[in-house]
C-alpha cells in the first residue's frame, strides 16, 4: 500500500520520522473535489505504505453527453480563478475542512491534476503542508497479529462530514460552472484530446470500486509502515486504500455523495460500481 502516514504506525520500537511529509488529495473536481482532497491533504506520501497496487480499467465513458451545458458565466482566466472559485465554494459550503483547502492556491489546477490522477489509481504528489489529522494512526496487538485501531477512523470523520454535508445539486452546478476551466486545465497535463468529463467519470468510478471493510483488518511490516495483510485489500489501487483506511462509516458517507453528484451530472447509474462490502482480514 503506498501514500498514507495512518499505516507508517507506532511500532515497538518506533521507527525514525519518515522524510519531509507530502500531502495528497484524493477526488477533484469543483465543489466535489475541494471536499473529496479534504481525505488525502492529510496523507503523508513519504510514510505510506508500500505495495504494488494494482490499477483498475478505464471506467465507462456511459453517460459523458448527458451532463449538463454550463451555465452562462464570465469565467475569469485560468491564472485569475483562484477569487472566483473561493467565492463559489463558500457559497456552498462553510466547513472548517473546505476553508481550509480554500486557502490554497492554483485550486482548478490541483483538482484537474487530482482528478486525473485518481481516476488512474493513483495519487497526486503536489506538496500540501496546511491540514493535517490532529490524531495519530494506531495499531492494535493481539496475540501474534496486528490489527488497525478502529478509534482512528475517527481521525476522518470531520472530512467525510465536509463531503457528506454537501448539497449533491449545488456540487453539479459549481463543476458546470467551472468546466471550461476544469478543461483548459486539464488539457494543460494531458494534452488537447483529454476531457474533463470522461475523466471526472473515471475517478468517481475509481472510488466507488473501494470496497467497504468491516471488521478487523490485519496488517504486516514493512521497512517503512505497514500493508494490507489480505491480497485483496493491497491489490487496491493507492486511491481506493486510501478510502478504505477512512473507516467503513467514512467510507459508505463519501461513496453515497459520489453516487448523488453522479447522478446530478447525469451519469448512468449502470455504469458505477455497485457497493462491495468485504470482512475484515483476521
Amino acid at each position: 500500500m503506498a501514500d498514507i502516514d495512518d499505516l507508517n504506525l507506532d511500532k515497538t520500537p518506533a521507527p525514525p520520522p519518515p522524510p519531509q511529509p507530502r500531502w495528497i488529495p484524493i477526488l477533484a473536481v469543483a465543489v466535489l473535489v475541494l471536499a473529496l482532497l479534504a481525505v488525502w491533504y492529510y496523507l503523508r506520501r513519504d510514510s505510506a505504505l508500500e505495495t504494488t497496487a494494482g490499477r483498475q480499467t478505464a471506467a465507462p465513458e456511459a453517460a459523458r453527453d448527458q451532463i449538463a451545458e454550463p451555465p452562462a458565466v464570465d469565467l475569469p482566466p485560468l491564472d485569475e480563478s483562484d477569487a472566483f472559485v473561493r467565492d463559489l465554494v463558500q457559497r456552498l459550503s462553510q466547513h472548517p475542512v473546505v476553508m481550509s483547502l480554500l486557502a490554497t492556491d492554483g485550486l482548478i489546477r490541483t483538482f484537474a491534476v487530482s482528478m486525473l490522477n485518481i481516476g488512474d489509481g493513483d495519487t497526486p504528489t503536489r506538496h500540501l503542508n496546511r491540514i493535517k489529522p490532529e490524531a495519530s494512526f494506531g495499531v492494535r496487538k493481539q496475540r501474534t497479529r496486528t490489527y488497525v485501531d478502529p478509534s482512528s477512523y475517527a481521525r476522518f470523520d470531520a472530512h467525510a462530514a465536509a463531503i457528506s454535508g454537501l448539497d449533491a445539486a449545488g456540487v453539479a452546478q459549481a463543476y458546470n460552472t467551472l468546466k471550461p476551466r476544469l478543461q483548459e486545465a486539464l488539457r494543460e497535463v494531458a494534452g488537447p484530446n483529454a476531457d474533463i468529463d470522461r475523466t471526472l467519470q473515471r475517478a468517481i468510478v475509481q472510488l466507488l470500486g473501494a470496497p467497504v471493510v468491516e471488521g478487523d483488518v490485519a496488517v504486516v511490516p514493512e521497512i517503512v509502515g505497514y500493508s494490507y495483510a489480505d491480497p485483496t485489500l493491497a491489490s487496491l489501487s493507492r486511491a481506493q486504500q486510501q478510502l478504505v483506511r477512512m473507516g467503513p462509516a467514512n467510507t459508505r458517507r463519501v461513496q453515497q455523495k459520489l453516487r448523488e453528484v453522479a447522478a446530478q451530472l447525469g451519469i448512468d447509474p449502470s455504469s458505477l460500481p455497485p457497493e462491495r462490502v468485504i470482512g475484515g482480514s483476521r
